[in-house]
Order: structure tokens, then sequence, then C-alpha cells
């Protein structure tokens, strides 16, 4: 996931478009910090998320793992995935590849079951 802003000439590299989609998520970073918080926009590669909480480090390069909780308050597979930007309140996250097609899937099945 990228910025995509036209002024920043190396970050016109997005490969997928974004969905205006808000969704419950869980975010479990490798350092042990736990997020919870909601999307402000979804892309089968990634999800900018705006936690609850925001958090006071900073988190860019950190792995974890992104849970997405249902209205009935399941919880979706982890997917694996990598805090790529941070900035003001919000994080930015990018899907691991070998899970970006399952991710994708999940989403196609949420978004049109509703």
């Amino acid at each position: 996931m990228t910025d995509n802003d036209p002024k920043d000439e190396g970050s016109n590299r997005r490969v997928c478009g974004r969905l205006n989609v808000t969704r419950a998520l869980l975010l479990e970073l490798d350092n042990g910090d736990i997020l919870e918080g909601r999307s402000v926009d979804i892309s089968p590669r990634g999800v900018l998320m705006k936690p609850d909480a925001p958090p006071e480090d900073l988190l860019l390069g950190i792995s974890g793992t992104l849970f997405i909780i249902s209205d009935d308050g399941h919880f979706s597979i982890g997917y694996p995935c990598k805090v790529v930007r941070q900035k003001d309140k919000s994080i930015a996250v990018e899907i691991d590849k070998k899970s970006a097609a399952a991710f994708a899937n999940y989403m196609t099945k949420e978004l049109l079951g509703r």
C-alpha cells in the first residue's frame, strides 16, 4: 500500500483500487501491540485503519496479523501483514503476498453477501 500523492514521484505505484468500506478490525503486531479500530478503506492488498487508540510509537515496518471482525462479533482468519505507512491517526497495512488472494476472496464474499 502506498500513498497516491502525484507530487511524490515514487508514490504512484498503487496496484489495486481502494473501496471506502468500514469494518471493525483487530491488528495484532509482532511487537506485542494489539490495535482495535475501523477500516477507512480496503483494497485487495491492504487496509487503511483508524485505531480506536492511536499508537504513540512509530510502527512502520512492523509485521503482524490482521483480523476482520464481522457485525456479529466473529473474527476472520488472520492475514499476515506489515505496517507500510503511518500518518496522523491512521495506519496502512499491506497484506502479505501469499495471503492476498485469500484476503481479497474473503472481502469479496463479505461485501457481496450484504
